[in-house]
């Protein structure tokens, strides 16, 4: 399972890698600043953008934290956090679910 993934993940950054272009990676301002400075580009590399739609990229951390800010600033701040746990063996579990599973939820 973990290969599979690890395969699908590399071909993602390849696609990515390869198709800077498509993606207009030339109009994020960190590359143009980059460029534009006295820099040596000799030890600069090849700078490949990842795009906000690649799960755990930095990008896409940015715009999820972006996100949430704006809940917040629409909503309010939460006034209560709560979290639930269960056990699973609970025979109340059980119950639901299977009634759940007679009534086809």
């Amino acid at each position: 399972m973990v290969d599979c993934w690890t395969q699908v993940e590399h071909e993602r950054l390849t696609w990515i890698q390869y198709h800077q272009n498509d993606l207009r990676s030339e109009s994020y301002n960190e590359l143009a600043n980059a460029l534009h400075h006295d820099t040596d580009l000799n030890n600069v590399g090849q700078r490949v953008i990842l795009p906000s739609t690649f799960a755990g990229s930095p990008r896409q951390m940015h715009e999820l934290y972006q996100d949430a800010m704006a809940i917040v600033r629409h909503c309010g701040r939460a006034d209560l956090f709560v979290t639930f746990t269960c056990n699973t063996a609970w025979p109340e579990i059980h119950d639901a679910l299977l009634s759940c599973r007679e009534n086809s939820c």
